[in-house]
């Protein structure tokens, strides 16, 4: 058995739509019957409540907190979703705190990636959620990811991938890591002139890495929220649920994944 692909999904602008992304990415991967896990590294915790995980209100022991904090195993912070095979490790508000706390512990950029080792060789994809900035917590999914994409939702998120860019770029060499723009795809997508710019200017600054799947605005993703449920679970047949499969199936011809199912945990 091989290791997991780590795939972070990062923007510092907000509304982006990461968490929607990993989820839904989360959920159709697995569906395909690939060993997921989706990890929740932004102190609000919405990737935890889009499956219907309340650190706080479950009153959870142990979440990624822990794992920066390396007071726990990591498996010990992995919960078996209801939904189609993800497994999650959750975070809520009291990553805040964690994350001031960072710059003076050892190895700050490199905790995340030292606890995903534990268990990278129980799944084949591990996607990464972060919060809307470059700080402590996003710098250590860019040192922890194989890969990482980013979602552009109009001009201020286009302008910010250089800078995302960059910091991965020096993140890499300072610690000799090999992590790769897997590329950025736009989403909120529709017919208006800007939308159209946007996609012009990114396929003209980065010809090879911009995907050809757009997710299309939607009130789905929103109302999928407030249900706790990934999108293409809510709306099976909708047409932005077919952005994601079409967008997943992108990422597997970028990564190289195999389209051939495996097994999921458990069986």
């Amino acid at each position: 058995m091989g290791e997991a692909v780590v795939i972070g999904l990062c923007n510092q602008k907000g509304g982006a739509t990461k968490t929607t992304t990993v989820a839904s990415l989360a959920t159709v991967f697995a569906e395909r019957g690939q060993r997921v896990l989706a990890i929740d590294n932004d102190p609000q915790g919405h990737l935890s409540l889009q499956f219907g995980i309340d650190a706080r209100r479950d009153k959870l022991a142990v979440t990624v907190s822990q794992l920066y904090l390396q007071e726990r195993p990591t498996a010990e912070a992995v919960i078996h979703t209801n939904h189609n095979g993800v497994d999650l490790i959750p975070a809520f508000i009291g990553l805040a705190a964690v994350e001031m706390n960072l710059p003076g512990m050892q190895a700050s950029d490199l905790r995340l990636r030292l606890a995903l080792d534990e268990v990278r060789r129980d799944y084949d994809l591990i996607f990464l959620d972060s919060p809307p900035n470059l700080g402590k917590l996003a710098s250590n999914v860019l040192a922890a990811s194989d890969y990482f994409l980013v979602p552009v939702d109009g001009p201020w998120a286009l302008e910010s991938v250089d800078t995302l860019i960059a910091v991965a770029r020096d993140n890499a060499k300072f610690y000799r890591l090999d992590n790769q723009f897997l590329g950025l795809f736009l989403t909120m997508t529709d017919r208006t002139r800007v939308m159209q710019a946007v996609r012009e200017e990114a396929e003209e600054r980065w010809p090879s890495q911009v995907f050809r799947t757009g997710i299309r605005r939607s009130t789905l993703a929103r109302e999928a929220a407030a249900a706790r449920e990934p999108l293409p679970l809510y709306a099976v047949d909708s047409a932005v649920a077919g952005d994601y499969q079409a967008l997943a199936d992108e990422v597997t011809e970028r990564i190289g994944l195999t389209k051939q199912a495996r097994s999921s945990h458990g069986s």
